[in-house]
Order: structure tokens, then sequence, then C-alpha cells
């Protein structure tokens, strides 16, 4: 049979379409084939041996059709695989499905590997040939390449994979509703802040949903009137940046809005402890400022306070001599005198006790850390306050002992008291039952965990977090400066700790202290100071203050020490460095205007090294970076102002004789 006349079995009802002589139709059908952009190729039953191959077939395929070969030879001779790479196999060939079926086939799986290195994926379709009596004689096998189709396909894939890992992984939605706010698209891993997962807000109706919220239903209505625009909204506690479109129909009408949504929660918080960690640098900055200046004058007003005592002290003494009645006129007056004293110290030793905590927001402890045992730390608290404590409400303590943690005692004791003082505080402004304050420490695995509630008013959502800021309080303006909470935050977080407020069960509010565990079982390096008696010696003062000044060496001398004052640090600096000198002790304020203490230090160091051990640097708050640095460098000859400088010199120069 001529392969045109087999191509006119393949379709029977061909000829009669075309109105044709069946000559003609062989011609055209062979201009047609030999031009066709289709490979073509022509085996017969059974062996599958070749009887025609169009000139495509070598184009597409990168050789002639081989005759002879048989179909279960074909993979090998074509080189034809499947997609992993795999030799394709026979029964799944074109040819091999039409002759097992009888039916025609059609398959997209086949790559043919090319001489020339070229991989060309195929599509093909195979139609049976039957003879005179039925039976099939011949297969047509009709081909194209669809290369650039699967690469397409491939890349589509690829695409949507990482645009799928995008969205799945992401903080964003993406999502549509239609002109009603029926939710039509809404993917994306930002959903899971509102508590549902890609696809779930399909069908649920936008106006009905948020029909309560105050912006978003106008928001849908602005995107529905045409308009595009970027708004932020929250909704329960997730935060969403969101740009909103309309979509539009071929008419350019408005068919629904579209949404990306960027859930930017986690990003607003961050920025919220951004601005509030540089509100705490500035605030520390300025707190190192303000005590700086104010502990100058306290430091001389604390000195003559405790002058004028001793002094009152020398005149009731004197008076013994003087006769009656003179004499219970002065003592009266001495009486008068005493009582005016003690609140003016009260209110200077409260001044001094804030600046203080003013100092404790600028900067870490300047002591070495070593480590503390919670339980003697809050021991200890409870050994000053317990009476006042129980004067005002029930106490009840439950005090585990605990894994060492590295930091300070004195200001983990200091995080107790004021998280105590707090507690106290709160009952006062409370009508309700029996007041109580519970105070537990216990290891929560690698966690040390200090809790102190009441039974107060509690602490509202929405001012758990702002608490913790300087100056503020809920309480009588009376009852404190606000500052409490404030450091007790600063301090837990030195220590790598956290501390949070909650319901306490039954009502009122619990602090809770979370300070990891430190992971060796030594015991704490520190030991209580002790104040020792103070023994003569020469003590300089280097201080521009003239009333500091002035006071310190008034107590000095009257407690037997030798005291010179240089208000001129360049005078004092020739003093210390001339080749004979009998200076014992220096103190040295840090923060002087013509030359600092660290200026003076330096210029130590290069002309009598040996003379710098002999210096105790005096501040007020260290508010610069510099001074902070050199604090921390020398923090064991650092002393806070005020002090009591006779209890601070005999430490001192003991320590010295000592070595």
């Amino acid at each position: 049979m001529h392969i045109f006349q087999l191509f006119s079995r393949v379709g029977p009802k061909t000829l009669e379409k075309i109105g044709s002589p069946e000559s003609a139709l062989m011609v055209d059908l062979q201009w047609i084939l030999e031009r066709l952009p289709v490979g073509v190729w022509v085996a017969q039953v059974p062996s599958g041996e070749v009887i025609y191959a169009n000139p495509e077939f070598s184009t597409i395929v990168g050789m002639n059709a081989v005759s002879g070969v048989e179909i279960g030879e074909a993979p090998a001779i074509y080189k034809i695989f499947d997609r992993t790479g795999a030799p394709y196999p026979v029964e799944n060939l074109p040819f091999s499905r039409v002759v097992s079926t009888g039916q025609p086939a059609t398959v997209d799986d086949i790559v043919i590997h090319r001489t020339d290195g070229r991989k060309v994926n195929i599509r093909a379709f195979a139609y049976p040939a039957f003879n005179d009596v039925g039976e099939i004689c011949h297969v047509v096998v009709a081909f194209i390449d669809i290369t650039q189709e699967i690469a397409a396909d491939v890349g589509k894939k690829e695409m949507e994979a990482r645009l799928a890992l995008a969205v799945n992984h992401a903080p964003i939605v993406i999502w549509a509703a239609d002109v009603h706010g029926v939710v039509t698209l809404s993917e994306g891993a930002g959903l899971s802040s509102l508590g549902v997962k890609s696809g779930q807000l399909v069908g649920q109706n936008l106006f009905d949903t948020f029909r309560n919220h105050p912006s978003v239903p106008g928001y849908l209505r602005r995107g529905l009137a045409g308009e595009s625009f970027w708004y932020t909204v929250e909704v329960d506690s997730a935060i969403y940046d969101t740009w909103l479109t309309p979509l539009r129909n071929a008419a350019g009408e408005v068919a629904g809005i579209a949404g990306l949504s960027n859930d930017v929660t986690e990003i607003r918080r961050l920025q919220a402890n951004a601005i509030q960690n540089d509100r705490v640098i500035a605030m520390g900055t300025l707190a190192a400022s303000v005590a700086h200046e104010i502990n100058n004058p306290l430091t001389y007003i604390l000195g003559n306070l405790d002058y004028l005592r001793e002094n009152l002290d020398q005149i009731e003494k004197l008076i013994q001599s003087v006769p009656e009645p003179a004499r219970a006129i002065i003592r009266g007056q001495v009486a008068q005198m005493r009582k005016a004293l003690d609140p003016v110290r009260a209110g200077t030793e409260r001044i001094a006790a804030i600046t203080r905590q003013l100092r404790t927001f600028g900067r870490p402890a300047a002591d070495e850390p070593g480590l503390v045992n919670v339980r003697t730390a809050v021991d200890s608290v409870l050994k000053l306050m317990r009476k006042e404590l129980e004067a005002r409400a029930q106490l009840k303590v439950l005090l585990q002992e605990t894994a060492p943690v590295l930091g300070n005692s004195a200001r983990v004791s200091q995080v107790v008291m004021n998280l105590v003082v707090n507690a106290m505080q709160a009952l006062a402004r409370s009508t309700g039952e029996a007041p109580a304050i519970w105070i537990i420490t216990r290891n929560e695995g690698t966690t040390v965990v200090i809790e102190v509630s009441d039974n107060g008013p509690g602490v509202p959502q929405q001012d758990r977090e702002r608490i913790f800021e300087p100056f503020v309080t809920t309480n009588n303006v009376d009852d404190g400066t606000g500052l409490g909470l404030f450091v007790c935050r600063n301090i837990v977080r030195e220590l790598s700790g956290r501390i949070i407020v909650g319901d306490r069960p039954g009502g009122g509010a619990i602090f809770r202290v979370e300070l990891p565990a430190s992971q060796t079982t030594a015991e704490s390096r520190w030991t209580p100071s002790v104040a020792v008696a103070h023994s003569h010696g020469h003590v300089l003062i280097i201080e521009d203050e003239l009333l500091v000044a002035e006071i310190m060496s008034r107590q000095l001398s009257s407690a037997g020490y030798r005291a010179s004052v240089e208000l001129d640090p360049d005078r004092a600096l020739e003093r210390l460095t001339a080749e004979e000198n009998e200076i014992d002790l220096v103190y040295c304020d840090l923060m002087m205007k013509k030359m600092s203490g660290m200026e003076l230090a330096e210029a130590i160091t290069v002309r009598a090294p040996s003379q710098l051990r002999k210096f105790v640097f005096m501040t007020g708050g260290a508010f610069t970076p510099r001074a902070r640095v050199f604090r921390e460098r020398h923090a064991a000859q650092m002393v806070e102002k005020p002090f009591d400088v006779l209890t601070e010199t005999s430490r001192r120069l003991k320590a010295m004789r000592a070595r």
C-alpha cells in the first residue's frame, strides 16, 4: 500500500471533504507532509519497522529514520528517555499503546537525547491504520517539539513555588473580595496572627466580620468606590500595613477589591522597645547629669548638718556651767534647733536617695558581679521591713532554696525591696479583703523566680507596660517618686532577666522576676565590707567645688586627719609628682571643669604612676560615655557622692597599709 493511500485510511472522511481524485489527493498529501512543521513517523505492525518519516522527523529527533529497526530497539537507537532520565519503556511508546489497545494514544513525557547534546521534549499522537479486513496494519505517529512549553511550565511551577514559599512564610496576607465584601482570596502566613490559615476566610463577608471595628468597613467602602491607598489597622492584637486597590472588569467597572497586608506586629513591638530604650538612654544621660549637679551641694549640706549637730552637742556640754535660768533657756533653744535640723536632714537624705536611684538609670552596676543567693537577698529585705510589713498586711513567705544568680546581692535586694514597697502602696488603695502580701522564691528549670504579689486593686492591662516607665505612678503623690519599678526593670535587665506583671489568682497583682540561674555552684566571691576605726594620715582633696572641699576638710580635720585642699588640678598634679610628698590618700572629683579627674589620672600615670593607687575618684554621676568607661575600668577606686568620708577614709587607709 502506498504511504499516501495509507493516510486516506487513517481518516476515511478526508477524501469526501476535499472532493478530489485519489491521485490528486496523494500529491497534495505528499506536499503537505514534506512541509508540515510536525514530525511524522509511520511503522508497520507488528514489528514497528519504519516505512515513512518526513523531514521534520529528522529536524526534531536530530537524525534520520533508521530502516529495519524494530520497536523494541527504538529507545536505544533514537535515544528515547522519560523526564527522569530513565530509558523509555517500550510498552509505553505510542506505537505500542495503539497496537495493544487498537485506539489512538497520546503521550507527552518523551525526551529525545540528541547526538548534538540537546534534549528535546516530545508530545506524540498515534493513530491506527487498518487494512481491507479491518486489522491494524500500520501506526501513524505525529509529534511536536514541546521543549519550550515544558521549560515555561517548569519556570511557572518554580515561580509559583517561590511565591508560595514567600506567601506561606513571610508575614503577609494576599486577599481579595467581591463588590459585596465576600472574600474570594485569602492566602499568607500573616493570617496566623488572626488565628486562621490560608483559605479559611474565603466566603466570609468582611462587612459582617468587622462590623464592630471602628475603621475597617470605611476602608472597604473607599476601595469599592475606586480608591487605591495605604492604611494601618489593628485587629485584635495584630497590626497590619495594607495596600488596598479596586479590581475592575473588562468594562472598567469595579468588580471587587484586592489587598496586600503586611503583619507588622513584631516590627511595631521592636520599634516601641527601641523608642523606649532611646528614652532610657536619654533619661540616663539626663539623670546622671542632674545627679552630679545635685550631689555636690548635697555633700556639703549633709556635712554641715553633721557639723551643726556636733556643735550642738558641744554647746550642751558647755552650758552645764551656766547658772539657771539661763541654762534652761539655752537648753530649750538647743532643743528647738535640733528639732529644726531633723526634718532638714531627713529631706536632704531623701534627695540623696532619689539621686542614687537616678544613677541606676544610665549605667549598669560598676561592681564586679558575683554569685548571689537569692533567698539570702530576700531575707535581708525582710529583716529590714518585716515589722512594717506585718503592721500593714498579712505576710506570707515561701522561700525555697534556689540556684545562685550572677550579679550583685545589693541590687537583687533593691529589686525585692522596691516590689515590696510597691505592694504596700497598692494595699493602701485597697478597700477589699484583709490586706496580704506574698513573697515566693523557687527554681523553674534553669530560671530563678522571685514573685511578690498582693491582693490590692491590681494593675489594669493598659497600664502594665507604662508603670515601668520613669516617674509614672498610680500611687498618691506623697507615696513615692514613680522610680521604683523603673529601677527594678533596669536592674533585672542588667542581670539578663525580665520582670512582668499579671493578675494574682483571687485578685490583685503579681510581679514576677525571672533571672537566669548561674551554671557554677561556687560560693559567692562577695564579702560584706566592715567599717573600721580610722587611722591618722594625710588626705589631699582635689575638688573645684569649694563648699564640698571645705566640709570634707573640716570633717577629716576634726577626726584627727591632716587634710589639704587643692581647687586647681594643675597645682594638685605638681604636689603629687614632687619628689617628696607625704600624701597617703587622694580624693579627686571625677567631673571638674578645668581638668577632669580622668585627665588628671592620665597625667599621673605618665609622670608618677605609683601615686595613682592612692586615688579615690568621687562622682555625683558619670554622664559622658568616656566617664562611664573610666568608671567601669576603675570601679574599685570609685565612690558615690554623698558618702561618709570618715568611714571611707578609714577603710581605704587600712586596706592600703595592709597591702
